[in-house]
């Protein structure tokens, strides 16, 4: 691959554990070389990037020995020359970053090196309120800047024209999953639900929480997994222990630990909201992954979750907050395993239609062509 056009794919940290979704998508890519660049390494997810190319800019200090460029970049809107000559010399084509929450490095790397800016717009980075007015304009600096808006949704390309990107700069674009990896296990008896995610308010947990006791009562055996971490880990322990729900807090998941868990429940759980600040999901990899491997799932029509979800083909969609819509939901996918098999197939036939991170990547590669094009037409 060292002789495609380079693009940098910049995320602050790489990688966070739950953003296994951007190392998979740029392994994916066929006619361009990813190169990962961030400011420093993230020990949850640094594993995920091994045997890619990647630029650690903490590794290419101003100053040796002092770690102070991201300081001055966000003080005074400097790149270091060190980082620029770094990331200058893997010849790149294009940057595209991920989150706009990465867009002041992102804008000022683009600026510098005279590349085009593309940037991926995921869930709460856009779906949030701004905070106030000077947030507010820094979103139209953003937009003015960026030759492609990459939404993950049909949801968050919405939130991205309320926000004032212009509409000639937007694309819906799904990540996807590998469906030759993420695929049907051997048929599963045991009643297992499933939920897979950061343990953060907009993930719903509670609300699958409070709905277990009554799956339980239709369903005698019916297991709840929780596979995933975050700052409300204790919280929703408290409150299983309350509702003497026996969930079990499994942790942080690796990918395969992940794919071994979808292969061995019956149903996956993505009951997310809106939250009181407006975070919102952009489009769950976790229904992708579950779509793939056959699982049906049972969820809220909550930001972008209803892009993975056909209510009643591949899943249900319960109404946000409805506890007792949430459990008959479940109830019915465990207990009805003629209507179970009918939702596997057509789940997996959905995921292979259009969340293959094959035929999902070589879309994103003709955008990636039209960018470049069309920044060179400019230049």
């Amino acid at each position: 691959m060292t002789s495609c056009p380079t693009v940098l794919i910049f995320r602050k940290r790489l990688l966070p554990w739950s953003e296994t979704f951007i190392a998979a998508q740029g392994r994916a890519l066929q006619r361009y070389r990813p190169v990962f660049a961030g400011y420093t390494a993230e020990a949850s997810g640094a594993a995920y990037l091994d045997g890619c190319d990647r630029i650690l800019l903490s590794d290419h200090e101003p100053v040796r020995g002092l770690s102070i460029g991201k300081a001055l970049l966000k003080a005074t809107g400097r790149v270091p020359r060190a980082w620029l000559r770094a990331l200058a010399a893997t010849n790149p084509r294009l940057l595209h970053a991920h989150f706009a929450t990465s867009a002041q490095p992102a804008l000022l790397l683009a600026e510098e090196l005279g590349l085009p800016l593309v940037m991926t717009f995921h869930g709460h980075d856009i779906a949030k309120v701004p905070r106030n007015r000077a947030h507010a304009a820094r979103r139209r600096a953003l937009f003015a800047r960026l030759d492609r808006a990459i939404a993950v949704s049909d949801f968050i390309a919405d939130r991205l024209r309320e926000a004032g990107c212009p509409d000639k700069r937007i694309v819906v674009h799904h990540i996807g999953v590998d469906t030759d990896r993420f695929v049907p296990g051997r048929p599963v008896t045991t009643p297992r639900v499933l939920f897979v995610g950061r343990l953060v308010e907009k993930k719903g947990l509670e609300y699958l929480l409070r709905a277990f006791p009554g799956v339980q009562e239709r369903v005698p055996g019916a297991e709840l997994v929780i596979a995933g971490d975050g700052p409300l880990r204790a919280q929703h322990e408290r409150l299983a222990a309350e509702l003497s729900v026996p969930a079990r807090f499994v942790g942080v998941q690796t990918p395969d630990q992940v794919l071994a868990w979808l292969q061995t429940s019956q149903l996956l759980a993505a009951p997310s909201v809106v939250t009181r600040a407006g975070d919102a999901e952009g489009l769950p990899v976790t229904i992708m992954e579950a779509l793939a491997t056959g699982l049906p799932v049972v969820g809220f029509p909550s930001g972008g979750s209803a892009d993975g979800i056909r209510d009643g083909e591949t899943g249900y969609l319960v109404a946000p907050g409805d506890v007792a819509g949430l459990t008959g939901a479940i109830a019915r996918v465990l207990t009805d395993d003629s209507l179970r098999s009918r939702m596997s197939a057509a789940a997996r036939q959905l995921a292979v239609e259009n969340f293959s991170i094959a035929r999902q990547t070589a879309e994103l590669e003709r955008i990636y062509d039209d960018v470049v094009a069309g920044h060179s037409a400019r230049t």
